[in-house]
């Protein structure tokens, strides 16, 4: 008997529990998806005009202030740097606002 559980437990140390797991009839192996990133928030793209929130008063964000050259949008949960003017991302703030709190 203790034979028995001694092998038992060897074999599951050599083959992987996740890879055992797969093998046992009637088992779904699942693997994990690959998220590819949000192309709006890469720099260069550009936003939709009206449809992402503008964040006022980011000091309480812990970001600096703009100086008129850019703005901070809030989109999906990412803070990013815009041009008013022509909706390009310029930037990813969400780091520098992650630090003080968000």
């Amino acid at each position: 008997m203790k034979s028995l559980a001694a092998g038992l437990l060897l074999g599951l140390c050599l083959v992987g529990t996740a890879d055992a797991a797969c093998r046992i009839k009637g088992a779904r192996c699942l693997e994990a998806r690959k998220i590819e990133p949000n192309p709006l928030h890469k720099v260069g793209a550009i936003l939709p005009r009206g449809e992402y929130q503008v964040l006022l008063n980011t000091a309480l964000l812990g970001l600096p202030p703009s100086d008129g050259s850019f703005w901070y949008y809030k989109v999906e949960r990412r803070i990013l740097r815009v041009d008013p003017n022509t909706m390009v991302v310029l930037g990813d703030a969400t780091r520098e606002a992650n630090k003080r709190r968000w």
